[in-house]
């Protein structure tokens, strides 16, 4: 009997991946308010600088003197490198406003396709702000699952697309190569005689779609082929890291190259999702 999920018709099966994907939310990664180590207005630059030396957090949420709200944030990594100032902290900290909050309902990709430029933000929930996220969150487990679940997404769309396009399988096969072309005949073959074929393009690879894509131009839009595939390159590494458990986000900078690429993804995804 043939996977009952996979022999889904396509709306379903990306809606549900839809699903998954916003009920990842920042919260399930966020540093709840209670845990924060903050400080205040009336602290100076070089007395935060001395107690974060053993941490180096990069962001600390700046307080009123009551510990009642919270007025922004202070950017601590500055000084990693240098010396911290006498200046107090009240006098220069990034205040309160959208740039800095974002929902805790809010969906982890949405974060991400934003972390690179905003590294930190506050996280608001009902009346008040609940909780912290920041780049460094994005090494967490369900950051993980939910980069997981949008590259499915985009191979489920791809798929899609190809099937669209060409009504006879043959079609498509014969725009890859030799090698790749009886590989994949060979396994349809096997899962044949096993009752375990549901459709062609199943058997394909997220390589294999996106020579298909990007060389017959199924993709809406003027980028260039050699533009869309370094972003389908970059995507598979992505992939790679992913399903290796290797470190997509160990550093700043491979965190930052993660966040340009599931904005690579997510703009595919739009482009193949409008009608042909």
């Amino acid at each position: 009997m043939a996977n009952q999920w996979v022999n889904t018709d396509d709306h379903s099966g990306l809606e549900a991946l839809e699903r998954v994907q916003r009920s990842l939310t920042v919260n399930l990664i966020m540093a709840p308010r209670k845990h924060f180590t903050v400080c205040r207005c009336d602290e100076k630059h070089s007395d935060v600088a001395d107690r974060n030396l053993e941490h180096n957090y990069s962001f600390f949420p700046v307080e009123d003197d009551n510990g009642e709200r919270i007025l922004g944030l202070y950017d601590a990594q500055r000084w990693f490198d240098s010396e911290a100032p006498e200046n107090l902290i009240g006098d220069d900290f990034k205040k309160f406003s959208e740039d800095l909050v974002i929902g805790a309902d809010a969906s982890i990709i949405d974060f991400v396709k934003e972390a690179d430029e905003h590294p930190t933000r506050l996280v608001v929930s009902r009346n008040g702000v609940a909780g912290l996220v920041s780049l460094s969150d994005m090494q967490l487990l369900p950051v993980r699952a939910a980069l997981f679940t949008l590259i499915t997404r985009l191979e489920m769309t791809m798929a899609r697309r190809i099937k669209e396009r060409f009504s006879d399988p043959k079609e498509w096969l014969v725009k890859l190569s030799e090698d790749r072309r009886a590989r994949i005949e060979e396994q349809i073959s096997k899962a044949k005689k096993v009752d375990q074929f549901v459709n062609e393009v199943e058997f394909s690879q997220l390589k294999d779609k996106s020579r298909i894509i990007v060389n017959e131009r199924l993709i809406y839009g003027e980028e260039s082929k050699k533009s869309l595939n370094k972003k389908f390159e970059k995507i598979r590494e992505l992939r790679d890291d992913i399903a290796h458990a290797n470190n997509y986000a160990a550093s700043p900078s491979e965190a930052r190259k993660t966040c340009s690429t599931v904005r690579s993804i997510s703009g595919i995804i739009q482009s193949l999702s409008k009608p042909v």
